[in-house]
């Protein structure tokens, strides 16, 4: 028993020790050495992708040595670094990429990253790049180069992006998580260095509303109208009411639906190379049911078990389901409601 409490108190001791030596423990580009210990006048950690960049400006003739440290790949990964002075984002970016061959060489050039489905060909870029080369060792790739800068590039946007690799050639990266935060800007002269870019936030931003909008519209309102018409009116005390709620509701999330919508095909129109096919064409099949389902009227015939707009109105349900992207149990229960009309 003493044992035991002894060994539990150490414990507890180590953990609270490790609070306050995780930070100076934490790796910083100023703690990492360079081969051939190379030596540069400033770092710095950038944000994400456990990504470092160190760089020596001189003055005299406006050019910058530079060594981008990538940890963590892997033989099938690439890696790339980038000026951008036409905006905080990936596509107009001057780019230095590499990554290694199957022989275990290691390849670098210098490409321009035209749009979001770029070719990665090596290409010339704006400026005059020399000394480029690259090497892999112990889990990081490294870029060393000398850039010849214009006066537009002492201070700019840097990006920096790492992908996978397919029969040997750069494919797409990740466009989700770090791989859309990794944007900010530079400055050579003074070795300032940001996170973050105005392009980037801007379309990161859009995404968050169309997905707000959606879900609040499709996966909400457009729920809840349905709903109140099939649960609330059954009680006479709620009439009119529940009618006039019912439409409240479903025109409301028709409206919020079409902006939601419009800020999709906008989104897609700017993302020129990228499709998100299961995403589009279930937006698309909601939208055209949505339309239906406010358009259409539906007609009291008492013999007419299982009429036109019923359907129209259970896919149209079924879609809402598929496109809000809700909980499973959430899911389960709306999955019921669409279909009671078979069934009760």
């Amino acid at each position: 028993m003493g044992k035991s409490l002894g060994a539990l108190i150490f414990t507890g001791f180590l953990l609270f020790l490790s609070f306050f030596t995780s930070p100076s423990q934490a790796q910083t580009c100023n703690g990492l050495a360079l081969p051939s210990n190379q030596v540069y006048s400033t770092c710095v950690d950038l944000p994400v992708l456990t990504a470092y960049l160190h760089w020596t400006f001189h003055q005299e003739n406006s050019t910058a040595d530079i060594a981008f440290r990538k940890t963590g790949t892997s033989p099938t990964n690439w890696v790339c670094w980038a000026l951008n002075p036409s905006g905080g984002q990936m596509v107009g970016s001057q780019a230095l990429v590499a990554f290694q061959q199957p022989n275990g060489s290691m390849t670098a050039y210098t490409t321009s990253i035209d749009s979001l489905g770029p070719s990665m060909r090596p290409g010339t870029l704006s400026f005059r790049v020399s000394n480029l080369r690259a090497q892999h060792s112990n889990g990081e790739t490294l870029i060393f180069a000398t850039l010849h800068l214009d006066a537009n590039l002492l201070s700019t946007n840097q990006v920096w992006q790492e992908g996978p690799l397919t029969s040997g050639a750069p494919s797409m990266h990740s466009t989700t998580g770090d791989n859309v935060r990794s944007i900010g800007t530079i400055n050579f002269q003074t070795g300032a260095a940001t996170a973050g870019g105005g392009a980037s936030n801007s379309r990161l931003r859009k995404r968050n509303i169309h997905g707000v909008l959606n879900a609040v519209s499709w996966g909400i309102l457009m729920p809840c109208g349905a709903m109140i018409a099939r649960y609330v009116k059954v009680f006479h005390v709620a009439n009119p009411a529940w009618f006039y709620l019912h439409v409240a509701c479903q025109l409301s999330a028709y409206i919020i639906g079409v902006a939601g919508w419009g800020t999709g095909l906008k989104l897609g129109s700017d993302s020129v190379g990228i499709q998100y096919n299961k995403h589009r064409n279930i937006g698309i099949t909601l939208f055209c049911f949505g339309t239906l389902q406010v358009n259409l009227t539906k007609k009291s015939n008492p013999l007419q078990i299982f009429s036109l707009f019923n359907l129209l109105d259970l896919v149209s349900r079924l879609a809402y389901e598929k496109i809000t992207n809700v909980s499973p149990l959430p899911s389960t229960i709306y999955f019921i409601f669409a279909f009671r009309p078979i069934f009760w």
